[in-house]
């Protein structure tokens, strides 16, 4: 992917580890662990998605799974099924789709 400028809230969300930059971290290193709470079960959502594209466009987070490739993003929605809400895989899917 060629590294883009990002906007400030982004900087910022890197530059202090927010949740959200976790999130998104978490997505990219395939590191996410939903809680298996029976009621509540906290997904990755399509802002989480949006996030790690961001950061893997200007270079700031590489990670496991390239978010531009197809293969890698299906086979991420394959093996880890039960962490996406279903605008994440929207999302994920999205650029391959236009």
């Amino acid at each position: 992917m060629a590294e883009q400028l990002l906007p400030p809230e982004t900087m910022r969300a890197v530059l202090t580890h927010s949740r959200d930059y976790v999130r998104a971290a978490a997505l990219v290193n395939e590191e996410w662990t939903p809680d298996e709470q029976p009621l509540y079960r906290d997904t990755l959502g399509s802002q989480d998605v949006i996030l790690a594209r961001q950061l893997q466009s200007g270079g700031l987070l590489p990670g496991r799974v390239d978010l531009g490739n197809y293969r890698a993003v299906n086979q991420l929605l394959i093996d880890h099924q039960q962490w996406f809400a279903a605008s994440a895989r929207q999302e994920l899917l999205r650029p391959f789709q236009e």
